[in-house]
């Protein structure tokens, strides 16, 4: 009962964290900003507690369940937001009205299954496979929303439209949001590398070889091209603007489709 209680509550704080970031993004009053950060703050250690509470039931890394990884993201996202709210400050306090609303669709999949406390395979690799891929999925969310923001200020700056939501409500500039998104997909693109490692040593040890026809192995293989070639493109053919953005968002896409519809065999 306390672990669903503890749910619910994170899913509120969140929920109340969306509004204050919604009324502040409207009305740019510091009380809807703090109303946000502390809200989203309160979710990010009720979390925390949760996460511990499964792990000392569990007696292992509850979060590597299947139906618990929506939640672990949702925390991971937390990590994300309050990074890049520390980094740069005053200049992305505006996307907690993005950030919020996608913890409260992330803790609320986890909600039906509160009661459950199921170990899986107990390695330390697989443990460190399924942190290092939310973390990328959490970097590949961000850089995705970042470059989606981008990509619509962009087009209306270009039209003019002065008066439009994005332009006029939030405060980066078109600098900044390449920035950011730049870094995200390098990040993401480390985890990724650092999750495929892990998850080759832990298939060693559970199947006996380092790599395995796995849907789910070689749907993040491609992942992990695919960001690769986004990098390769930034970094080296100079891609910049809508066109990069564009490959951002579609990374997103494809990340997206990954998480949601294909899963790993049992072994």
């Amino acid at each position: 009962m306390l672990l669903k209680l503890l749910i619910v509550v994170v899913l509120m704080s969140y929920f109340v964290s969306s509004i204050g970031f919604w009324v502040y993004l409207f009305t740019k009053k510091e009380a809807g900003k703090k109303l946000g950060f502390s809200f989203y703050g309160i979710g990010f250690l009720l979390q925390l507690t949760y996460i511990g509470m499964k792990d000392i039931q569990a007696k292992s890394f509850a979060m590597a369940t299947e139906r618990e990884l929506p939640f672990f993201l949702a925390f991971i996202i937390a990590i994300v937001f309050f990074g890049l709210a520390w980094k740069y400050k005053r200049q992305l306090r505006d996307f907690g009205s993005l950030f919020a609303p996608i913890n409260v669709f992330l803790v609320a999949l986890t909600l039906p299954y509160y009661q459950e406390v199921t170990t899986h395979y107990e390695n330390v690799w697989f443990y460190a496979h399924v942190i290092l891929s939310m973390a990328s999925y959490a970097f590949i969310i961000a850089g995705s929303v970042v470059a989606l923001v981008y990509i619509l200020t962009q087009r209306d700056l270009k039209r003019k439209k002065l008066d439009s939501f994005l332009v006029s409500k939030f405060s980066s500039s078109l600098v900044l949001l390449q920035d950011v998104e730049y870094k995200a997909n390098v990040v993401a693109f480390v985890m990724l590398s650092l999750a495929l490692i892990a998850s080759s040593i832990w298939s060693s040890v559970y199947v006996g070889k380092h790599w395995i026809w796995d849907p789910k192995q070689i749907a993040l293989s491609l992942l992990w091209l695919y960001y690769g070639f986004i990098i390769h493109m930034m970094v080296i053919k100079h891609q910049k603007g809508k066109k990069a953005s564009y490959l951002t968002v579609l990374g997103g896409i494809f990340a997206f489709i990954i998480y949601w519809f294909i899963r790993h065999p049992s072994y």
